[in-house]
């Protein structure tokens, strides 16, 4: 079998062959491990091995872009035998642009890459039991979730003399516990490394939100004081990343068109995606293209300065490529937003009446140009009275805008973690996020 290297060198030289303008390859070799476990017990452990290629492939301005995991030669030729036939029935691209000329050189980012993850194998168990456990003697009942480490390798190569390999591992545990059938509560841990992986926290707090859930109190349509907790306000800044993507923003899908340069939030508000923060489990010294990695200020003191571009619309909004290349999507690496001042104890306290809320789930999009959506809130939801949680809450809706969300932001708390959970679908690998007071935010009772 050829290493990740030589399947992306191959791929590129034989497409060349083939009439290919131009050609870039990204092989990846991994191998993931899996603990799942539902009801306090371990349901399944996996290992798997796993080898593909993505490839871009560039005629006549036309492009195409495959994935596949046959990667030996007979497998490659095939596959790029049918882009060259296909990419001739394709239109051009309006904004066609040419891949950066290289050759790049690539900085190290450190701590991506923990040797003591690929050696955890049976150990992995013992950090879910860790998990459980803990949940357990927090106030659950039941207890389910996931544990994933992976060990990769990925090589780009491009026709324009770009190349580069990152070696990476990561570690990620969602935990997710009942106390009864609707008193839910869940905890995350993950990284690069195993430096700030804690099952234990999560465990206690899937099982402490789970018990502080019982006995809720249904909720009353209206507006709330909010605050969001880290896996929330993941959701609420992956979403607002892709909003940001530039493909996003031309294709109607975004609540961001037209505001570059304006003051769009709340003042104090600062974003950033940097794809080369350490221990980021996004991080990457160079994007899809090759460009080498940076940081991108997209927010700063509630002004929104930047899209996320890559060559091709880089090129159609004449501006650089922020080097976050997606081949046809540009997308952020890690999503980094600025701490406040306040310890968490202090933001509630900020909050004579209102709500705290742990976890946003099933977000749907009313408009996306305007930005209303609505989401299914859950895993810890609480009334706020004269600064601290009491009751818990059920059966209310999250309906509001991003942009008054985000614009209506009076706090953020110190301390910033990184957060990722299966509810991002907006495809940022990381949000690392303080807890967010947002005021005057909508909720309604969702109708039978």
């Amino acid at each position: 079998m050829m290493e990740t290297e030589e399947v992306s060198c191959f791929i590129v030289d034989e497409g060349l062959r083939l009439g290919a303008d131009e050609i870039a390859s990204i092989t990846t070799h991994g191998i993931f491990r899996q603990v799942r476990f539902a009801n306090n017990e371990i349901t399944v452990t996996k290992t798997w091995d796993q080898t593909g290629a993505d490839i871009l492939f560039k005629k006549d301005k036309r492009i195409l872009v495959a994935s596949i995991t046959d990667v030996s030669k007979d497998g490659i030729r095939n596959t790029l035998k049918d882009l060259s036939h296909t990419v001739k029935i394709m239109k051009p691209h309006k904004s066609y642009a040419s891949l950066p000329e290289g050759p790049f050189k690539y900085e190290t980012i450190p701590g991506l890459y923990d040797e003591r993850i690929p050696k955890l194998e049976e150990k992995n168990i013992d950090h879910v039991e860790a998990a459980i456990n803990s949940a357990l003697e927090n106030g659950a009942k039941r207890v389910a979730g996931t544990l994933v480490t992976s060990d990769s390798q990925s090589s780009l190569k491009t026709s324009k003399n770009a190349e580069g390999t990152l070696r990476k591992t990561t570690i990620n545990m969602g935990v997710r516990s009942l106390a009864n059938g609707e008193s839910s509560g869940m905890g995350i841990t993950c990284g690069t490394t195993l430096k700030e992986f804690n099952p234990e926290k999560a465990g206690e707090e899937a099982g402490r939100l789970a018990k502080m859930s019982v006995d809720a109190v249904s909720g009353k349509t209206g507006k709330y004081d909010v605050v969001l907790s880290r896996p929330a306000s993941a959701i609420l800044f992956d979403i607002f990343a892709g909003m940001d993507s530039a493909f996003y923003v031309d294709s109607g899908q975004s609540c961001l068109a037209g505001k570059l340069g304006e003051k769009i939030v709340f003042d104090e508000l600062s974003v950033y995606d940097d794809a080369r923060a350490a221990e980021g489990l996004g991080s990457t010294p160079f994007d899809d293209e090759g460009y080498p990695s940076g940081k991108t200020v997209i927010i700063e003191n509630g002004k929104l300065l930047s899209y996320l571009h890559n060559s091709l619309t880089s090129k159609k909004y004449r501006t650089k490529s922020t080097a976050n290349a997606g081949w046809i999507v540009p997308h952020a690496w890690n999503i980094i937003v600025k701490e406040g001042k306040l310890t968490e104890d202090e933001l509630l306290k900020e909050v004579k009446e209102g709500l705290y809320v742990n976890n946003i789930t099933y977000v749907r999009f009313q408009d996306y140009r305007k930005g209303d959506f609505s989401a299914i809130i859950r895993d810890g939801v609480f009334k706020i009275e004269n600064g601290a949680n009491t009751r818990a809450v059920r059966g209310l809706r999250l309906s509001d805008n991003i942009i008054h969300m985000l614009q209506n932001i009076t706090n953020l708390s110190k301390e910033s973690r990184q957060v990722s959970h299966w509810w991002m679908e907006w495809g940022t690998p990381s949000v690392k996020t303080p807890l967010i007071l947002s005021r005057d935010v909508g909720f309604t009772v969702p109708t039978k």
